[in-house]
């Protein structure tokens, strides 16, 4: 696991490399404190960090260099699966791209399935091989990032998108609000979790939306998405975002 906030997640108390001794002896790997530390070390390399930083207490790393930190920890076990929830979030733009970029350096050589959790669909973008997309607790669309970044859309994917913030004049983006009050997902309301805010409500016949929660079925090529909409309203989404030379 790799955890949302660097600065809380490792103890104040110990120096950087004993806290990955720690994982290391939590995962069982190395015979000796020997070779435990030269794993320890190689981890350090592995997430481009100086060697030296093992003598460091946390309060002498940046919030990026913590983040590694918490990297060289998650890949301490050699972990067929790592989960990184909202794993740049916490830290200043300026280091988002190169510990975003690390994970997937990592990942990739290591060859390791990353579970990113994250709402910047920017990186996520950049990222992801498949995308699962969540509104309180259930999957509403899912397909690799190709399928889930263009129509059609489940509903909430729609809003999602053009919600992403984009600074290039070449882009149009669509721009959609959402009325209707935010549910409780301690209480949520009956049949589609999104009908509350949902825009294309209207569309379906017979107040569906409010009383079944829609299957989730295929609409193309493995592309899942949860909604009571026709194939033909599904076939009508417009892309949200588009480049002026389209």
């Amino acid at each position: 696991m790799v955890f949302q906030n660097p600065f809380d997640t490792l103890n104040p108390a110990m120096t950087i490399g004993r806290q990955i001794i720690r994982a290391l002896e939590i995962f069982r790997v190395g015979k000796s404190e020997a070779e435990r530390r030269n794993q320890m070390l190689e981890l350090l390399d592995l997430v481009k960090l100086p060697r030296a930083f093992a003598e460091r207490m946390p309060r002498q790393l940046s919030g990026g260099q913590k983040q590694r930190v918490g990297i060289a920890r998650a890949f301490a076990g050699g972990a067929q699966i790592v989960v990184a929830d909202e794993p740049v979030s916490a830290l200043d733009v300026s280091v988002q791209a190169a510990v975003a970029d690390l994970l997937m350096e990592i990942q990739r050589n290591e060859k390791t399935t990353l579970l990113f959790i994250s709402h910047d669909l920017s990186i996520v973008r950049y990222l992801a091989d498949r995308v699962m997309v969540m509104y309180l607790g259930h999957v509403v669309e899912l397909g690799t990032t190709d399928q889930v970044f263009s129509p059609p859309y489940q509903p909430y994917t729609e809003a999602l998108l053009s919600a992403v913030p984009i600074a290039d004049t070449s882009v149009k983006k669509k721009h959609i609000v959402l009325d209707g009050d935010i549910p409780s997902a301690m209480n949520p309301p009956p049949g589609c979790p999104f009908q509350t805010r949902c825009g294309w409500k209207s569309q379906v016949p017979g107040g569906l939306c409010e009383k079944d929660v829609p299957p989730i079925r295929d609409v193309g090529d493995g592309h899942q998405v949860k909604c009571h909409l026709t194939e033909d309203a599904l076939k009508e989404m417009e892309p949200v975002i588009t480049f002026a030379a389209e």
